[in-house]
């Protein structure tokens, strides 16, 4: 098995294939999220809170949602390695909530480590200037998965 390598910069369509495949995808457009850019092993997405992902009258962004943000921001970052492909899969998922997410949830996820088996990513998520959540993930990588598109 080869090691993926950390591409010096990002093909410069990515961004671009990457908004087509996940754009169609039901919560993406429910949830108005946002993928706003990727570099090499990065990525930002950004959420506007909806009654779709929101506890009720108060507005604060759900937990579960403030999650699954997380988990899609590292997985578009490590999918970053592989040219936009996603021959991986979330092991574990692990998120700290800090405050009430209440406004605009920028989501920014880091590439930290990566084996030839696995990979760790951080990842921040923000109100603004206030840092709601910290997450991490690890992935499971099988570069060779044929239906990793």
């Amino acid at each position: 098995m080869i090691k993926p390598r950390s591409p010096r910069a990002v093909a410069p369509d990515l961004l671009e294939r990457l908004k087509a495949r996940f754009g169609a995808f039901p919560l993406t457009r429910e949830w108005d999220l946002s993928i706003d850019a990727v570099t090499p092993g990065a990525t930002v997405l950004s959420l506007e809170p909806s009654a779709t992902t929101t506890n009720g009258p108060a507005g604060v962004v759900n937990g579960g949602v403030l999650a699954t943000l997380a988990d899609m921001a590292c997985a578009l970052a490590l999918s970053t390695r592989f040219d936009g492909r996603m021959p991986f899969a979330t092991s574990d998922l692990h998120i700290r909530y800090l405050e009430p997410a209440q406004s605009r949830v920028t989501v920014t996820a880091a590439l930290l480590r990566v084996s030839l088996r696995s990979a760790i990513l951080d990842c921040r998520l923000s109100c603004g200037e206030h840092l709601v959540a910290l997450g991490s993930a690890h992935f499971i990588l099988n570069p060779s998965a044929k239906d990793a598109e």
